[in-house]
């Protein structure tokens, strides 16, 4: 769709950053590019900088992390780091080198139904970044309208998941082979928190007597980072089942474990990552036959239940640390039975 762009850049000591210096057609120009530009340094005059200003002619991958770090302060570090990856590794490859003002609606069809995975449920999200970096174009009046046209693919809804019970997390549990396990499994059941949460937990977030998870960090990635997903700043104190501690303690007793040491750990001592939890969490329900039930479930399972206990929304939202009242709804399940009983208080007021 393009071809390929060599990009100069060589390192500047007085300022201690690299200086970019354009891209070319070929691996000679831009080495000639560079040394030139070297030449330049070593006897103290200024580098020059090929740039096309005109209006749309900025290179996409310049344009595109702009953007991300525009869209840095109004979204959670997860997500935009999700953002990230999905940028460099699916849209950079293709649009990079590409002026913005030469990207069409055919490079973008020819993209979405050649370079993305055929049927990924994923490639809605890669196509609404591609989106996002072009709608900010337009804004900034960079190009007149926006390329990204491809039929359908906004409209594209993600299938809807099973509904599980707790009969099925009992026998998941009962498949767990390990201590460490069964306690992880409860603390998603039990707390409602997500996995990320979870996975940032230190001993000290948990208070025995009281049956309670003391959730103030998140996990992204591989870094424990402040506050939940939603909120940087938030603590949120859940209260759990009994089976939840019990699970617990039993996981805990004579692990020798420091207050400020993580409750779940790796093969080395070190902090449970996500891709090992996911991974045996898969290994565990496969081993039953629950092969559509994923590690998020166990989230959906606990806050359906709160929700049907008669919780009010303000409170499924605290409990699970929304900041969407939409996603909180999803909760708010009422069932049959409870709708008549409600009705039939209904009517006992009624003169």
């Amino acid at each position: 769709m393009s071809t390929k762009k060599y990009r100069a850049r060589i390192w500047n000591p007085e300022i201690k950053k690299k200086i970019d210096l354009g891209y070319y057609d070929s691996e000679e120009e831009r080495d000639l590019v560079e040394a030139q530009a070297k030449l330049d340094l070593s006897q103290h005059r200024t580098p020059k900088v090929i740039e096309d200003r005109s209006r749309g002619g900025e290179l996409f991958v310049t344009f595109a992390e702009r953007t991300l770090l525009d869209r840095k302060r109004r979204v959670t570090l997860s997500t935009w780091t999700n953002y990230q990856a999905m940028l460099r590794k699916w849209v950079i490859p293709t649009f990079g080198q590409m002026k913005l003002r030469d990207i069409t609606p055919r490079d973008i069809d020819r993209w979405f139904n050649e370079v993305l995975p055929q049927g990924s449920p994923s490639n809605g999200q890669r196509y609404s970044i591609l989106s996002m970096v072009m709608i900010r174009a337009v804004k900034m009046q960079e190009i007149p309208s926006n390329p990204c046209i491809v039929e359908g693919v906004a409209a594209t809804k993600t299938k809807r998941r099973p509904t599980w019970s707790w009969s099925d997390f009992q026998v998941l549990y009962e498949a767990a082979a390990t201590d460490q396990e069964r306690a992880l499994l409860w603390a998603l059941a039990g707390s409602g928190c997500r996995i990320g949460e979870a996975l940032a937990l230190n001993v000290e977030d948990i208070d025995m007597p009281n049956s309670e998870i003391v959730v103030s960090h998140h996990m992204v990635r591989t870094q424990r980072v402040q506050g939940t997903k939603a909120h940087p700043e938030q603590v949120r104190y859940l209260t759990i089942p009994p089976q939840a501690p019990e699970a617990l303690q039993t996981h805990l007793n004579g692990s020798g474990r420091a207050m400020d040491q993580p409750v779940f750990v790796n093969s080395r001592g070190g902090r449970l990552g996500y891709d090992r939890a996911r991974r045996t969490f898969d290994s565990i329900r496969s081993s039953r036959g629950l092969d559509d039930l994923v590690i998020h479930d166990l989230r959906h399972l606990s806050l359906t239940a709160f929700g049907k206990t008669g919780a009010t929304l303000a409170e499924i939202m605290q409990r699970g640390g929304h900041s969407d009242m939409r996603t909180a709804l999803r909760y708010q399940h009422a069932s049959r039975d409870r709708d008549r009983a409600l009705v039939q208080r209904m009517a006992e007021m009624i003169p």
